[in-house]
């Protein structure tokens, strides 16, 4: 029972909100109330015989983590002091259940539940109950490392996921967790500003290591997927390709897709990651055997849409998209295809429209974002276009094309933004982190390595140029921009043959717009880029 211990005639006396023999769990706050005739100089809080808190002025309050005391008779004690050295104390046994004893399971599935109303705290509370029940408990850690991203308490949020990952390396909840955590981290930290060096560091890391834990991820479902069969054969085509690997989709669907050339499922796919990979002869040879079968669905069609309108052949893309719409007009490939090829031929009226639509029924897919970011980019609206990234590249953050186009935002406001060099060269350096961060997120990316040789050539460093420009045209021979880029940089070290010989060979694969023009310099070769030198994106055949 409590004890009140007043030695002195006209000791205060204490009042807390808290009965003897009481049961607490949580984080129980305790307010005290003094009486007496003198002022109260003091009144502190001890739990058993260690002194935890003190305060000096009303409301007197108290807090304590019950979480961090052992489940059973806990001792508290609160005393009073007053200014003409009168005191007395209040000693209390309280009973400390957290519910430990129903074990980890149910408390992870407590947080599980409180997440979904995003009651942060509550969650946190359980799943640090289950980590009581059962040390070292993962299920636990991530529910923790939910609920403090929930708050935004990131750094709190990275511990716990860390700590999963550390135990089971391929724990894919928590690299995919970690890899959302370090995208958030980035973004605070250039929302936040302070040093320009220190915040421009500390993004490319965060990016970086957002990039690494989704790769992690996405490469160990890939490389674990066991034994492919006629059965799951689409499964793990459709793994590879949302993990980038578009080469692994020709070595496991040709000689399927040639024994039964009808197959528009195993068809489009094929011709898909033949798009991705820069195989436009390879593509249009797939397609061709489909529509030998009479097989072109919706997909199929608007897929050779936009490889007709990379090639500059405007009539036959069009003919090619009415068909995919009479086909199936509300097909999601269809659709982005139609957004794609806006985007391409500068048609930002018909872009909008389209990525509108889009958005009211899609707008969680990282490439509807990707197309309202690269609308709003256009349109000078850089606050929304950097809100669409962000949603874009936490939907999937390693979508390589977002990032590039985010870059290519950076180097226009750097050419064309009206600012002084030093503000231009910080433009400048936040593109050339955006397409480092595209190549670590699929690294055989032409376009990433293409991006690099410009921001690198616009900086002065023309080796640096030279040497991602020859990576682009090797990761991809058939891609005019990395010989276009590659000729700039060329140009910039003096290498008038090579130079020339790399724009003739960009001629030559973009006829339309590149044949015949000069060597370019590096503000040319990224109007190129960023414009005629755009490849796909568009939505994954189903």
């Amino acid at each position: 029972m409590a004890v009140l211990g007043l030695t002195q005639a006209g000791a205060p006396v204490i009042n807390v909100d808290v009965k003897d023999r009481e049961v607490i769990s949580g984080e129980r706050h305790f307010r005290v109330t003094v009486e007496a005739k003198s002022p109260v100089s003091q009144v502190e809080f001890y739990v058993g015989s260690d002194l935890r808190d003190s305060d000096t002025s009303t409301p007197y309050e108290f807090k304590l983590d019950t979480l961090a005391e052992e489940e059973g008779d806990l001792k508290v004690t609160f005393a009073a002091y007053t200014t003409d050295g009168k005191s007395s104390k209040k000693v209390l046994t309280l009973k400390v259940d957290n519910g430990v004893s129903k074990g980890a399971d149910f408390h992870v599935k407590a947080a599980a539940d409180f997440l979904r109303d995003s009651k942060w705290d509550e969650a946190i509370t359980a799943g640090r109950i289950a980590l009581k029940a059962q040390k070292g408990y993962n299920p636990a850690r991530l529910v923790l490392a939910r609920a403090y991203m929930g708050k935004s308490v990131l750094d709190r949020a990275q511990k716990f996921a860390e700590d999963v990952v550390a135990d089971d390396p391929k724990n894919l909840q928590a690299l995919e967790l970690l890899s959302v955590i370090n995208l958030q981290r980035a973004f605070a930290t250039i929302n936040r500003g302070g040093k320009l060096e220190d915040t421009q560091k500390l993004f490319a890391e965060a990016l970086k290591s957002a990039v690494e834990s989704r790769r992690k991820s996405i490469d160990s479902q890939v490389d674990g997927f066991g034994q492919i069969t006629d059965e799951n054969r689409l499964q793990y085509v459709d793994l590879a390709m949302k993990a980038g690997r578009f080469s692994l989709v020709p070595q496991t669907l040709s000689s399927v897709f040639a024994s039964d050339i009808s197959n528009a499922a195993i068809g489009n796919r094929l011709a898909y990651a033949q798009v991705k990979l820069g195989r436009f002869a390879e593509a249009r040879a797939t397609l061709k055997d489909l529509d030998k079968k009479s097989a072109m669905d919706g997909y199929s069609y608007a897929l050779l849409a936009t490889i007709e309108t990379d090639a500059g052949n405007r009539e036959a893309s069009d003919a090619a998209m009415k068909e995919a719409v009479l086909s199936d007009s509300e097909n999601l490939g269809v659709r982005t295809a139609q957004a794609y090829i806006a985007l391409k031929n500068s048609n930002n009226q018909v872009l909008s429209r389209l990525a509108s639509d889009l958005a009211r029924d899609q707008g969680q897919r990282t490439e509807v974002n990707y197309f309202l970011s690269a609308l709003t980019n256009r349109l000078q609206d850089y606050e929304r276009s950097r809100k669409y990234f962000e949603l874009s590249v936490l939907s999937d953050p390693c979508n390589s094309d977002m990032y590039v186009e985010r870059g290519n935002e950076s180097i226009n406001i750097a050419l064309n933004g009206g600012l002084q060099k030093k503000d231009a060269d910080v433009q400048l350096e936040n593109a050339r982190i955006l397409f480092q961060t595209a190549l670590e997120a699929q690294p055989s990316s032409y376009q990433a390595l293409t991006g690099l040789s410009i921001v690198n050539l616009l900086m002065g460093k023309g080796q640096d140029a030279v040497k991602f420009g020859e990576a682009a045209v090797k990761s991809n021979e058939n891609y005019a921009g990395a010989y276009y880029a590659l000729s700039a940089a060329y140009a910039s070290v003096r290498a008038v043959g090579e130079s020339q010989k790399a724009n003739l060979k960009a001629g030559s694969l973009d006829k339309v717009n590149l044949e015949g023009r000069e060597v370019p310099d590096g503000k040319a070769a990224f109007r190129y880029f960023s414009n005629g030198g755009r490849t796909l994106v568009m939505s994954t055949p189903k």
